[in-house]
């Protein structure tokens, strides 16, 4: 792992969304469609596969893989496996997520202490268990991390762009124009917005209008707003502008999105 940026001197907040063991055969085979939480599996026994945008990680006996939110990700599964999952969020002071900071190994981490895994899967159970399962969950990342890519978007100029990302978390569900981010950060608005798409690799906007989009998803799939609601809290005026951002981003409309969590969250752990 590069080292051009250290974790230690972020305030990082893990939040597990729901642990759970499952045996799996060939009717394993969830449609792709993006996740607004990191999905980490630990394969006991059997071997499938996931499929990625960027290519794809086997599942293999013995072995740990992190599939990073906001991803598509297709499932299959070619020998019937044992598995135990997570659907999981580790947030910067930034608002944004470690693994949109750093790219997880796209090969399985071998760890053969299922002790481990078998403490995420009890998350639920009291608050001693979900204590005992956070503290699993950083030394089964600790690996992770240790093979994973900082993202070169981030290499130059993180400390600007942090308080950049803070505003947009912040304001997550006001209005916020570029002009104003351009004089928070003390340059004109041409210039911010071509300095941020430089290092980006997107338009302020564009990266507002996702940071909103992830924020609905998050709600879609873990509360029972109304989808109008929704959108006014994720920052959108017009709740019909909302649906058509939505499935211009992600490829469904919010309520088709709504029912995708019947796949893998139909009880979610409280959030702490």
């Amino acid at each position: 792992m590069k080292k051009n940026m250290s974790l230690s001197s972020q305030s990082l907040r893990l939040n597990i969304i729901r642990s759970y063991r499952e045996r799996t055969g060939h009717h394993w085979n969830y449609p792709a469609y993006r996740r607004p939480y990191n999905w980490l599996i630990h394969t006991f026994s059997g071997r499938g596969e996931v499929q990625l945008e960027n290519g794809s990680i086997a599942l293999q006996p013995n072995s740990v893989v992190v599939l990073p939110l906001n991803k598509l990700a297709h499932y299959r599964c070619s020998e019937p496996m044992q598995l135990g999952s997570c659907a999981f969020t580790l947030q910067a002071n930034s608002g944004l997520d470690v693994f949109e900071l750093y790219n997880p190994p796209l090969q399985p981490v071998v760890i053969t202490d299922q002790q481990l895994i078998e403490q995420v899967i009890n998350a639920g159970k009291s608050d001693r268990n979900y204590f005992s399962a956070l503290a699993a969950m950083y030394q089964l990342l600790t690996p992770i991390i240790e093979q994973s890519e900082e993202k070169i978007i981030l290499n130059n100029s993180y400390r600007q762009l942090e308080k950049i990302f803070e505003l947009v978390a912040a304001n997550i569900d006001t209005p916020l124009l570029i002009s104003d981010i351009a004089e928070f950060h003390g340059t004109s608005t041409a210039h911010f917005s071509r300095w941020f798409s430089g290092i980006v690799g997107v338009s302020p906007k564009k990266y507002i209008i996702g940071k909103r989009i992830d924020a609905a998803c998050k709600l879609l799939l873990l509360s029972s707003h109304k989808i109008e609601a929704i959108a006014y809290k994720c920052g959108f005026e017009d709740p019909l502008y909302f649906s058509k951002c939505f499935k211009k981003s992600i490829g469904l409309t919010p309520s088709e999105y709504r029912k995708t969590k019947i796949y893998d969250l139909p009880e979610p752990i409280k959030n702490r």
